[in-house]
């Protein structure tokens, strides 16, 4: 079973001789600056992958234990694989124009083994992130900051990676609890699966950024990726602060780039069968590999199938995952990449919200965990359909152009039904059911262009990106009474022992509503070494955007509005400085935009946030790449800030927001993620943020300001090496909402996880997942209404592998 690999940018032709393994390189003039310091093996070949592109495949257990001389200078490639691999028993094979497998040497008569040549054509790699099969929580060349391919340690600001490693430690099947574990990032639940009541926070703000693949989603309510099944990706990549050089409007705390799977050069699968807690059965598999003798077409596809109930009395929750890319080779230098991706999540018996924190005589609550305030009837239904398609040239010298074609079509249907509306009395009366529909189809067109590369200037290597871009996104649908309708009894007789029946109301359409969203752009970005040690990073991007919005109620004359900014100008910078081959320290600066979707209690939209966005911090990479870290400090200013304007609504029935002037965020963070001995896998870190208005006052008090998590793996040696095991902690700091008599307090409070697998053969592996061993009651939310985090609860995973 391969379990590692490195894939990353670059072009390739290689043959090498490494104790008696000959391979001979075509690209006989090419050299590479390495500096690998000698250490475990695994992380000297991911350090050696991220500098050459080449991909490097073979079974872990070949290399655990090993130990690599490293390599250091300018040298070309087959040289210094040479030196990566004398003395330990390895030789190395290409399968492929981009793949190279390592074995162990077999034993001769004469002490020697000898491989045939291998020519091998120049390609870049064509997914120069890969986690799959690396068997590392690090993270690899990334572009999602600035559409540069750069490793973490070059990149000037925050970047946290979940591998597919990782995810499938963890048992993270769904991208919200890929981001609960996220350093400096922090989920909020108070609803059921696919309801408005899930909100993520970054550097104290709420996340609105969502990109697939590098293509970002319109930002009005319905577009983003939040329920995402990780079935189909191959990591995630966090980009902590401002991104708005690759998103022109975003908030100021975080950019969630999801990165599909692709089509593999060697045929390989697995199928898994999931059980656990409350009735949580899940399948998926996955089979890719050529479908051509020659290789130049592969394909893939993924399906997942998952139903369960949940800790949440009488909540369901099923969804349906199908994935299919196919990938061709058009000629030496061209591919051509179209895939489609559909997801269908529903929810039953689905609340909007938790529970109320206060009874009317202003104590508080203290109801079950396992409280439902969804009626019967009420659910939430998301449908997803993307078609894809990337157009790839390699051009000589390291160039590439790619074109990249989207068109996204989603529905939503949410009938609501959820018991918070009143005031809660000591014997259970005076809560009613807040009722409503919410139904809407979306779509979502893009179009990129862009342009990456190298040039010479003033003797030195530089690199240059260049694009274009834009979108049309088109929400609209049928309106219906919310909240208050005519004629509805909505009381709840008895609100404790209440178990959701209640009549449905009638919801008759009141109209229809459309909102159109446009955004063009032009951006460009280049780094310059004006030294060895010192890299400087500057880009800019030019935007516009305009949102129109329609209602036509039934019976009365319609509304028109139009929101638009042209000309918005991002500017971006960033300046990395290697200390030594292990630390470098950064500084970066970017603006921020953002039109925003909140309105005020009048109907009114809130003004577009506008502000400025600074980070300085430092990195290391520890073993050639194997091992990451970093520590950041953080301060973002903003104007407008939205934030919940608690009671008030707009005269549509929706939650109403505030502006804050001002607003101003501090914080730090610091984070490790990798392998600190051969075997030993860690992923965590520390973050903190206060966020405050312009008088120096606190504000978002619901969102925490501190947070910890660290996860760990191990890999037995010897005897005892099929066996991995492992442990999270995740700790959260103290929040409020509320003041006075009404102001509700949540203590800071820690979660611990386990973990376990067994490779049963080496094929087949069955993994343990504990989480919340300690059965920890804890609020994960209380910003409008009360709603738990799980309990302690088990998943049983079943993998075979080929």
């Amino acid at each position: 079973m391969l379990l590692a690999s490195t894939a990353l940018h670059g072009a390739l032709a290689a043959s090498v001789q490494t104790g008696a393994a000959t391979v001979q390189v075509a690209q006989q003039g090419r050299t590479v600056a390495f500096s690998i310091a000698p250490g475990p093996l695994p992380g000297a070949l991911a350090a050696y992958g991220q500098a050459t592109g080449f991909q490097l495949l073979y079974p872990s257990e070949i290399a655990q234990g090993v130990s690599s001389p490293g390599v250091t200078g300018t040298l070309a490639p087959k040289d210094a694989l040479a030196r990566l691999l004398a003395g330990t028993g390895l030789i190395a094979r290409f399968v492929d124009q981009e793949t190279v497998t390592l074995e162990k040497l077999p034993a001769q008569t004469d002490g020697a083994a000898v491989l045939d040549p291998v020519t091998v054509q120049g390609v870049q790699s064509r997914d120069p992130g890969r986690s799959e099969d690396t068997g590392s929580y690090a993270g690899g060349v990334s572009s999602s900051a600035t559409k540069l391919d750069l490793t973490p340690r070059e990149t000037p600001q925050s970047v946290s990676v979940m591998t597919r490693q990782r995810m499938d430690d963890q048992g993270l099947n769904e991208i919200r609890d890929v981001l609960e574990q996220t350093v400096g990032v922090t989920r909020m639940q108070r609803g059921a699966m696919g309801s408005d009541g899930n909100e993520v926070f970054s550097r104290g703000f709420v996340v609105s950024n969502y990109q697939v693949n590098g293509i970002p989603r319109s930002t009005v309510y319905g577009f983003d990726d939040s329920l995402s099944d990780m079935a189909v990706f191959d990591r995630v990549e966090v980009v902590r602060g401002a991104s708005g050089l690759l998103n022109g409007v975003g908030e100021p705390s975080a950019s969630v780039n999801l990165v599909r799977k692709r089509p593999t050069s060697a045929v390989q699968g697995y199928a898994e069968a999931q059980a656990g807690s409350w009735s949580r059965y899940r399948g998926e598999a996955d089979l890719s590999g050529p479908l051509t003798e020659n290789g130049r077409l592969r394909g893939r596809i993924v399906g997942a199938y998952q139903d369960n109930d949940s800790f949440i009395d009488r909540l369901e929750e099923r969804k349906r995952v199908l994935y299919g890319v196919l990938e061709a080779d058009v000629t030496e230098d061209t591919t051509w990449t179209v895939g489609v991706e559909y997801q269908k999540h529903r929810s039953n018996h689905a609340s909007n919200a938790g529970f109320p924190l206060f009874y009317a005589d202003g104590t508080k609550t203290d109801l079950p965990r396992s409280y439902n305030s969804g009626a019967n009837w009420a659910y939430h239904m998301h449908n997803n359909l993307t078609v894809f398609s990337e157009l790839k040239h390699r051009f000589g010298d390291g160039w590439t152009a790619t074109l990249n074609l989207e068109h996204n079509k989603r529905d939503y249907d949410s009938l609501l039904g959820f018991g918070t509306g009143g005031s809660l009395n000591r014997d259970g009366t005076g809560m009613n059911v807040w009722a409503g529909r919410w139904l809407s189809s979306l779509q979502q067109t893009t179009v990129s262009a862009d342009v990456n590369g190298g040039f010479d200037l003033f003797g030195r290597r530089h690199d240059l990106m260049a694009g274009v871009s834009g979108y049309y996104a088109k929400r609209d649908g049928a309106d219906h009474p919310l909240w208050f309708i005519d004629g509805y009894d909505p009381s709840i007789s008895n609100y404790f022992t209440w178990n959701g029946n209640i009549a449905q109301p009638t919801l008759n359409p009141t109209g229809w509503s459309q909102t159109d969203e446009r955004q063009m752009a032009a951006y460009a970005a280049t780094r310059l070494r004006p030294t060895d040690a010192l890299s400087i990073i500057l880009g800019s991007r030019i935007s516009r955007w305009e949102q129109i919005e329609e209602s036509h109620p039934n019976g009365a004359a319609g509304t028109y509005s139009k929101r638009s900014e042209n000309g918005v100008l991002t500017p971006y910078a960033g300046a990395v400085l290697d200390l030594t081959d292990i630390w470098s320290v950064y500084a970066s600066y970017t603006s921020i935009f953002k039109p925003q979707d909140y309105k005020d209690a009048s109907g009114r939209s809130l003004d577009p946030l506008d502000g400025d966005a600074y980070e300085a911090g430092v990195k290391a990479g520890f073993f050639g790449g194997a091992l990451n870290a970093s520590a950041a400090v953080f301060l973002i200013k903003q104007n407008n800030l939205g934030e919940v304007d608690p009671g008030r609504f707009t005269p549509s029935g929706a939650q109403a927001y505030r502006a804050v002037k001002g607003a101003e965020s501090r914080g730090f963070e610091m984070e490790v993620a990798g392998e600190v001995m051969a075997g030993w896998q860690v992923g965590g870190g520390y973050s903190h943020s206060s966020v405050k208005n312009a008088d120096g006052q606190r504000i978002m008090t619901y969102v925490p300001r501190d947070s910890f998590k660290l996860f760990s793996t191990y890999r037995l040696p010897g005897a005892w090496n099929r066996l991995t095991v492992g442990g999270n902690f995740k700790w959260e700091g103290d929040v409020y909402t509320g003041t006075g008599t009404e102001r509700y307090d949540r203590e800071g409070y820690a979660v611990v996880d386990l973990m376990a697998r067994y490779e049963i053969t080496d094929k087949v592996s069955a993994t343990l997942n504990v989480n919340n061993l300690l059965d920890k009651k804890y609020m994960s939310s209380i910003d409008v209404s009360g709603y738990y985090g799980e309990p302690r609860n088990v998943l049983l995973s079943l993998r075979a592998t080929w």
